[in-house]
């Protein structure tokens, strides 16, 4: 089991096409038994024409109580008074050599003349039965035909003859190969054909609902797909759009609820601060306004979140440009923050863009040492690598590091006094433009975060 599921194989053209060799396989061999009862006919068809022809004098002439007649070499006669019992073969082969036995002495005779078919063989020089090989044209047979036929004195005259088969074929090999060729080769080419065309025409519609299913993640406002195809597609592409709906709707209604929630809960806490200047100086006064700065910077940054996916204002940008300035925005003495390579340009939101690169290079500053950012520029895909030298992040935590409210290890966030969102807007942001956020740990300490543009992006 193991091994057929193996070489099962995975793609529905290669499912389609094993399915359909196999079944014209077995087909075609089911059917064989049929191409050997005409092949059986075809090859005694000579011997049974020459056979009536030698017979019809000896019939013609024959006298159970006279003296005997010369017979043809390999042919012997005798008389019977009773109808001889004879095999009694029901295939077709047997019925189509009698007919013609019975075609052919009336044909020679000039009158209905009612043979009674006794026994047919295809034997060897030694009268061993060779019918398989004899058809492959491994030797020549001959056919061995015993016949009776009834004369006017109520006599029955039996004739035994011998003739070689009538149709051999050059070598086995060459008929072999010749009926593999042109029976199965032919008609497996033609499933292929016919396998190639079906699962181009069938499978172009799922092919885009991959392509679509996939993309989705990307981008939740891409164009619906379209209603074509099989009836089974077209219905998968209908579920598929309402699904898209729903979710965009069920987005939509999170963002709406989380920033409503968000702006609507710094109106209490503007009321706090208010009340709370009112009150004297005291520990408990400075604790509650560290704990009013604290949540109104989480909704800060809930609402930054939210913005984040939102691309707003595309245009082309000199992302060089770009990433120089911010770093040198935040370069100091001690981190100069160097530059390597060149991306090019890209139609990107800059401001987003420019959020995003901050929040990484803040992130990098603040939990390491040594940054440095590189540029590189591949045929599809244009990358800002930031480069540091630091704890780095837990493996275990790589995966899952970006999602909204998760934060790095306790190396990383030492009195940081974020939030776990600064990675989750930088992904966010990205996502919007079609691209990835990468993130792997460095060999010998570090964290290295990639910012990957598609080229589609990159001019």
């Amino acid at each position: 089991m193991r091994l057929l599921r193996r070489l099962w194989p995975r793609t529905l053209f290669g499912q389609l096409l094993l399915i359909m060799i196999s079944g014209t396989l077995v087909i075609q061999l089911m059917s064989s038994s049929i191409w050997f009862d005409v092949r059986f006919a075809q090859v005694l068809e000579a011997p049974v024409r020459l056979i009536a022809a030698r017979s019809a004098p000896l019939i013609a002439q024959a006298d159970c109580h006279g003296t005997a007649r010369q017979v043809p070499k390999h042919y012997q006669l005798r008389c019977a008074e009773a109808p001889p019992e004879g095999e009694h073969d029901q295939r077709r082969g047997w019925r189509r050599i009698e007919l013609l036995l019975h075609q052919a002495l009336a044909y020679e005779l000039g009158g209905d003349v009612r043979p009674r078919l006794l026994k047919v063989r295809l034997t060897d020089e030694l009268g061993q039965p060779i019918v398989w090989r004899s058809l492959f044209g491994l030797r020549t047979a001959q056919a061995h035909i015993e016949f009776a036929v009834p004369l006017a004195d109520g006599h029955w005259l039996v004739i035994d003859g011998q003739e070689l088969q009538g149709w051999s074929g050059e070598s086995a090999w060459v008929l072999i190969s010749d009926y593999l060729l042109r029976v199965y080769a032919l008609r497996i080419a033609a499933v292929l054909v016919v396998c190639l065309v079906a699962v181009r025409l069938c499978l172009r519609p799922l092919r885009r609902l991959a392509d679509a299913a996939r993309g989705l993640g990307g981008n939740l406002e891409q164009a619906p797909l379209p209603l074509d195809g099989p009836e089974e597609v077209r219905h998968a592409a209908q579920a598929f759009n309402a699904m898209q709906q729903r979710l965009i709707r069920m987005v939509n209604d999170k963002a709406y609820f989380l920033a409503a929630v968000s702006h609507d809960l710094r109106t209490p806490l503007t009321r706090m601060r208010l009340r709370l200047e009112r009150l004297e100086d005291s520990e408990h006064k400075e604790r509650l306004r560290q704990n009013i700065a604290q949540m109104d910077g989480m909704i800060g940054q809930v609402l930054d979140y939210l913005r984040a996916g939102e691309q707003q204002n595309l245009q082309t940008v000199d992302l060089d440009r770009l990433v120089a300035r911010q770093c040198a925005d935040l370069a100091n003495a001690e981190e100069p923050l160097s530059i390597h390579g060149q991306v090019g340009q890209a139609q990107v939101d800059a401001l987003l863009l420019q959020r995003c690169l901050q929040n990484l290079l803040v992130n990098a500053l603040r939990y390491a040492r040594e940054v440095a950012v590189v540029l590189e520029s591949t045929p599809t895909d244009g990358y800002i690598h930031i480069d540091d030298r630091g704890p780095g992040i837990d493996p275990g935590l790589l995966a899952t590091v970006t999602e909204p409210f998760v934060r790095g290890e306790d190396s990383r966030n030492q009195a940081s006094g974020g939030y776990g969102l600064g990675l989750s807007i930088a992904q966010r942001i990205v996502a919007s433009h079609g691209g990835e956020l990468q993130l792997r740990n460095r060999q010998g300490g570090g964290l290295r975060v990639s910012v990957r543009l598609p080229r589609g992006n990159i001019a």
